[in-house]
């Protein structure tokens, strides 16, 4: 069961941004093309996330998740579902920011829709409309968004030449001192308080969207071997694992249809063997001859040896974005032996981890075995985290936390334990008192008893000075009464 409130309350904030502003035939995609398939919830969060926007500086004024709650008359767990369908269709970036004190801040970042021809130019995603709005509709759209007079001109006229002017051809008659400006003139110090006090927005006019990395599948209905049907490969359960072969090893389409050529892939019955195609990738990554597709966002900090705390900004940022196979790439500084692919790879594809939540596992692993990764280890937190049913980022982080917090208060009650019950340290050496045998026990009082004894007797000595026979009364009165001896021996 999926804990809404572990990813977001209804108390954090949020800012809503966009990359530039959106045109009105922009939203007129967003209803004809994306609408069937984000549904009318991440439609109205959209449009309500759009408007918000101002177009002058393209922000708006902070404002929290219980008033988009209010505004759509959506509950907290719905409104995350809305919010995932805008991220997963390229329409919203979502940014974290966390202070020390564990309040989130979050940037909604309202990127504008794919072009008509970017849209149909996906096939997973024309097949969701299809399968949404049927045949007849479907055939409306195309023909709505379609340009036939562009092509009938380009096969009449099919002879083209670009006359299009550079600046420098135009504006040829401007001078080098109307145009420069010299560093500390009042100019440049005019333009440095300009910029200080007035920040441009960073909107991007010239921005153009792109479709996220998608399985095509005609790569791979081209691929097929002649023998193949291509209804049997591409069931639902086969895309999914395709989805995730293509994120962890950072594969393209094509590469991917490349390897599916193999007609030793395959079942007799015409299925495809998904370990088979596991361990062929495993091979080849390990001697060194499987082509990637490798690229890594550029806010991603993680050095060989360097691993990020739990519960950080970019201990997250670096869970949600590599593939495990990209993180342990970069945590030991190059391409990891066959132990640690087979250990991550296990994983996500046998024992059903999300990638994000593997990555949190292996960082957690690699920090407290001393950059190792046992099998036991891993197994042993695996099950646990299964049995909690984490599926987050978050979940993951906050169980290791509180790991570590009930370690180190084991770790202080064990050393008061030790100190409350060691006994007086004798030549440095610490004697615990319940350990002693009886009879170590009573020779040690009797050679404390001596030492005792010995100190009565001899302390008289050291301490007074040394006296004579006369000094003595009862010995000087015993010697006086003794007579004196005569000469000659007489008395």
């Amino acid at each position: 069961m999926r804990l809404v409130f572990n990813e977001l309350s209804p108390k954090d904030r949020y800012l809503a941004r966009g990359i530039r502003p959106l045109s009105l035939t922009e939203m007129g995609y967003i209803t004809h093309l994306y609408l069937p398939l984000i549904g009318v919830e991440s439609y109205t969060l959209y449009q309500v996330l759009a408007h918000e926007v101002e177009e002058r500086n393209g922000a708006v004024g902070e404002g929290t998740h219980r008033g988009l709650m209010l505004i759509t008359s959506l509950s907290l767990d719905r409104l995350l579902a809305a919010r995932e369908r805008l991220e997963a269709l390229g329409l919203l970036e979502v940014r974290r920011r966390e202070n020390r004190d564990r309040d989130y801040f979050y940037e909604y970042i309202v990127k504008p829709p794919l072009s008509p021809y970017q849209f149909f130019q996906e096939e997973i995603w024309s097949v969701m409309l299809l399968n949404k709005v049927e045949r007849h509709r479907f055939e409306q759209l195309r023909q709505k968004y379609a340009d036939r007079r562009l092509v009938d001109l380009e096969e009449a006229y099919p002879y083209e030449e670009n006359l299009t002017k550079p600046f420098y051809e135009v504006y040829h008659s401007l001078s080098t001192s109307e145009l420069e400006v010299r560093q500390g003139s009042e100019t440049d110090h005019f333009f440095q308080r300009m910029e200080a006090s007035y920040p441009a927005a960073p909107q991007q006019n010239d921005y153009l969207a792109e479709p996220s990395p998608t399985l095509d599948l005609s790569f791979v209905r081209l691929n097929l071997p002649s023998h193949i049907e291509a209804s049997d490969v591409l069931t639902s359960e086969t895309v999914s694992f395709f989805y995730q072969l293509l994120h962890f090893y950072q594969l393209s389409s094509w590469l991917l249809g490349q390897e599916l050529r193999d007609w030793n892939l395959y079942t007799t019955d015409g299925q495809l063997d998904r370990v088979s195609l596991r361990r062929r990738l495993r091979e080849k990554y390990v001697d060194g001859r499987l082509s990637r597709d490798v690229v890594s966002p550029a806010d991603i900090e993680l050095s060989p040896g360097e691993l990020p705390e739990p519960g950080s900004v970019s201990h997250a940022r670096i869970c949600r974005s590599l593939s495990p196979l990209t993180l342990l790439e970069l945590a030991v500084g190059g391409r990891v032996s066959k132990a640690f692919l087979e250990r991550a790879e296990a994983l996500v594809f046998t024992d059903g981890l999300s990638p994000e939540v593997a990555n949190v596992l292996l960082l957690h692993a690699l920090r407290e075995t001393q950059m190792e990764l046992p099998r036991s280890y891993l197994e042993t937190v695996r099950d646990s985290w299964k049995a909690k049913q984490i599926s987050t980022v978050d979940e993951a982080v906050q169980v290791i936390l509180e790991r570590t917090e009930a370690k180190q208060q084991a770790q202080e009650k064990a050393k008061n334990r030790k100190e409350s019950t060691t006994a007086s340290r004798r030549g440095g050496r610490s004697v615990p008192q319940d350990k002693l045998p009886a009879s170590v026990q009573r020779q040690m009082e009797r050679e404390q008893e001596r030492e005792k004894a010995a100190q009565s007797e001899t302390t008289p000595i050291e301490q007074e000075e040394e006296l004579s026979v006369m000094d003595i009364p009862e010995l000087r009165a015993l010697l006086e009464s003794i007579p004196k001896s005569q000469k000659g021996g007489k008395r």
